[in-house]
């Protein structure tokens, strides 16, 4: 779909993040990141890995807890109803068309955004918040995304999901923002060292 608004890399970045899942996508950068001059353990990659998945689940639960609860109008139905909406200061517009087709669950909060943030939290806490990656597709075969650090990754996640006309961009920072007190709890109580009984031998 064109847009007179919308740059070409706009429009590729959209297509790009939904290509794939976000699980997919976010596995794909931890396992970039571990190959990247990263000397880490077999043991340190699962637990990063484990970390990394663990947060991306329950940031889904949290997600969809919450879709299900406010159960909120996607673009293509806000805007193509605007005129019944209550509120005078909207106007519809019913040929308004998304770019991506709109996925069939309620709007409110993003799902890619939320669950992205948790796991760029946990990689972040791992290998530092202005870590340098790059992306890519098991769909769009040779597209490649590079960023400087993980809040440049997040914003343009948002953007492809606002850009993409099925999601409000306050779904995506909500969601981010959830994501984000996800990730920092997984970080906070999961996968701690179990204490020893004394006299236990240390493996």
């Amino acid at each position: 779909m064109t847009s007179v608004t919308r740059t070409a890399d706009q429009t590729l970045f959209s297509q790009f993040w939904n290509a794939s899942t976000a699980v997919f996508y976010w596995n794909r950068i931890a396992l970039f990141l571990l190959g990247k001059e990263h000397h880490t353990t077999l043991q340190e990659n699962a637990l990063i890995f484990a970390a990394v998945n663990v947060a991306m689940a329950d940031a889904a639960i949290a997600c969809w807890e919450a879709k299900y609860y406010y159960v909120a109008w996607r673009p293509v139905t806000a805007i193509r109803l605007a005129d019944t909406d209550g509120n005078p200061a909207t106007i519809a517009d019913p040929s308004w068309v998304p770019l991506l087709n709109t996925p069939p669950h309620p709007e409110y909060p993003s799902g890619h955004s939320t669950v992205s943030a948790a796991a760029a939290t946990v990689l972040a806490h791992y290998f530092g918040k202005n870590s340098s990656f790059m992306v890519d597709s098991d769909v769009m075969t040779g597209v490649v995304r590079s960023f400087p650090s993980f809040s440049a990754a997040l914003t343009e996640i948002v953007n492809a999901r606002v850009f993409a006309g099925i999601h409000f961009r306050t779904a995506c920072n909500d969601g981010q923002a959830t994501g984000t007190a996800v990730g920092e709890y997984v970080l906070q109580h999961a996968f701690r060292r179990a204490e020893r009984e004394e006299g236990e031998d240390e493996d």
